[in-house]
């Protein structure tokens, strides 16, 4: 990897946008040998205004710190934000995944792939937090760490109770979705 590899997270907050970023960051350095930052950006607003994280992977220290110019991969954990905030991050080489049970039918550079996060949190967790869900979908899509370094920072995160096995659950059936998904579009791999 000769530049860092950079995902934006894009939520409300409350929907975990900033702990899929950590848990992404975490089981990057502490299950994959690599280097990584993950930090959030927001202003005085709370839950539910819009949410950007940050996600920095690469196999050397990272110095810069500044928010993402060029996201490699965007997750939108709610759709209606792509209309009213900024996206200037999205390049045409950038892979947007976006939680929505709709088609897409988006105006944007990059490849864009629908997940209906929000339902399947429903079912395979029984709430609406998609961030594991949607982790898991990045990774089975794009191939970026291995799926058992992620599980085990989710184990880190979680621990061993039911709130991490629900958690595993749901990463491990969003990387099949995911696997899926590349499957069907081979250039989306990492």
């Amino acid at each position: 990897m000769s530049r860092p590899h950079e995902t934006v997270w894009l939520g409300r907050g409350g929907q975990g946008a900033f702990t899929a970023a950590r848990l992404l960051g975490l089981s990057a350095v502490r299950f994959a040998a690599r280097q990584a930052l993950a930090f959030p950006s927001f202003g005085p607003e709370r839950r539910g205004a819009p949410v950007f994280a940050y996600t920095r992977i690469a196999d050397a220290p990272i110095h810069d710190r500044s928010a993402t110019r060029c996201a490699d991969v965007a997750v939108v954990m709610d759709a209606s934000l792509l209309s009213s905030v900024s996206t200037s991050f999205l390049t045409p080489r950038t892979l947007l995944i976006v939680d929505t049970d709709a088609p897409l039918t988006l105006a944007l550079p990059g490849r864009h792939y629908g997940v209906p996060a929000k339902r399947l949190a429903r079912e395979w967790l029984g709430s609406e937090h998609t961030n594991t869900l949607l982790l898991g979908v990045l990774i089975g899509l794009t191939g970026l760490l291995p799926a058992e370094a992620v599980a085990d920072g989710i184990r880190a995160e979680f621990g061993q109770g039911s709130r991490a096995a629900r958690n595993l659950d749901a990463f491990w059936h969003a990387h099949d979705l995911g696997l899926k998904l590349r499957d069907a579009d081979p250039s989306a791999a990492a």
